[in-house]
């Protein structure tokens, strides 16, 4: 399909593979979709160190009305239940990733600080 979800995750997966193949080292921060499509997915894992940014349902929703996007969930009269349940089924799948930042509650001075401890360990995973 060209259009749609499934449109999206492809042209998605595409993206990512033209960026392993043209750049050396980059920083990708990508949605929180790109879990439930196995081949980006899959990418991610072996090419990439990948971090999960976590936060709490409440502060995905601020963080994306503060930028001005009301569109992913614009007119759903339980957004936050429908929020709560998409984060809930791709739990498994974003603790797949190396590390874990856990933003939650936290100013973004202290989420930058955790992120950049987190990228300093020892066990920094080299990309394939």
């Amino acid at each position: 399909s060209l259009y749609g979800e499934a449109g999206y995750r492809a042209i998605e997966r595409d993206a990512i593979q033209r960026i392993l193949e043209t750049h050396e080292q980059v920083i990708l921060a990508v949605g929180g979709g790109v879990v439930e499509n196995a081949g980006s997915f899959a990418l991610l894992l072996k090419h990439f160190r990948t971090i999960w940014i976590k936060a709490r349902p409440e502060e995905h929703m601020e963080r994306v009305r503060a930028q001005g996007d009301l569109r992913p969930m614009a007119g759903i009269s339980d957004a936050m239940a429908r929020l709560r349940g998409i984060l809930s089924a791709r739990e498994a799948l974003y603790a797949r990733a190396e590390t874990c930042v856990d933003t939650s509650g936290k100013p973004v001075s202290d989420s930058l600080d955790d992120l950049i401890k987190a990228l300093s360990t020892d066990k920094a995973h080299i990309p394939e």
